[in-house]
């Protein structure tokens, strides 16, 4: 019981709510505390109870805000005699989620979506010519086999959306062996909005040339060549982006 009070005093230092909006006042207080550093993953909140009594509140308010840090994946809620609020552990998928909605949201334009794509990925691929494993590596080749094997069927609607998913893995899985979390969990949002612009243009030529640019960049990133393998990625990326955005002019 004496651990139990030890972890909720965690938030000791939040300065006191008021009445003016409390739920939203508390969610800032936790924000703040886990900025400062003074929470982390697994810290005890305490119950809705707790916290009311603590801060002088109804229980209302509490709970209105467990469920506003609960929807932004803040705090993860028990119930039960032992039930309470915690820190949730992190959550990238969840992160990417609400990144790519956010973009989608915002409006983001076609050329916004491959300037951040060519950012993420170039840097990505500097940091996995450096570190990717051999498992990494595999990884990749994997995803080059699954892709060539589809570039012998006939490139149908169904195959060429496929063959569209297998080479976002690719980039996804090239990204991942960058070992940034940070670059990971940007690229898994701007995939959510990117994979649909890509499939619209999977042909048979589109399909066997993307086959053959990723076999020779996962070749320069196994061969640890840092400079071949970052100009060849550019250079993919800032072609793709110009063909989409002259589409985009013609539309």
């Amino acid at each position: 019981m004496a651990n139990k009070n030890a972890q909720s005093d965690k938030g000791a230092a939040w300065v006191n709510v008021q009445s003016r909006s409390v739920s939203s006042q508390i969610v800032d207080n936790v924000r703040e505390s886990l900025f400062r550093g003074e929470l982390k993953p697994g810290d005890f909140l305490g119950s809705e109870n707790d916290l009311a009594q603590k801060l002088g509140v109804s229980r209302v308010p509490v709970r209105d805000a467990f469920k506003a840090l609960q929807a932004l994946g803040i705090i993860e809620v028990k119930v039960g005699a032992k039930g309470g609020a915690r820190i949730a552990s992190a959550d990238p998928n969840l992160f990417a989620d609400a990144l790519a909605v956010q973009l989608l949201l915002v409006g983001i334009t076609v050329e916004e979506m491959f300037n951040s794509q060519i950012a993420i990925e170039v840097m990505a691929t500097e940091l996995a010519a450096k570190h990717a494993t051999s498992e990494d590596l595999q990884t990749l080749r994997d995803y080059i086999a699954e892709l060539e094997s589809m570039c012998l069927r006939p490139m149908t609607k169904p195959v060429a959306l496929r063959f569209t998913e297998v080479s976002m893995c690719f980039h996804e899985a090239l990204v991942d062996a960058a070992h940034n979390r940070a670059l990971a969990a940007q690229f898994k949002a701007l995939r959510r909005v990117l994979e649909p612009i890509y499939a619209r243009r999977t042909s048979d030529t589109v399909a066997k040339h993307v086959v053959a640019s990723h076999k020779t960049l996962l070749n320069s990133i196994a061969d640890g060549d840092v400079e071949k393998a970052c100009r060849l990625m550019r250079r993919r990326l800032e072609t793709i982006r110009a063909h989409h955005l002259l589409k985009t002019i013609e539309a």
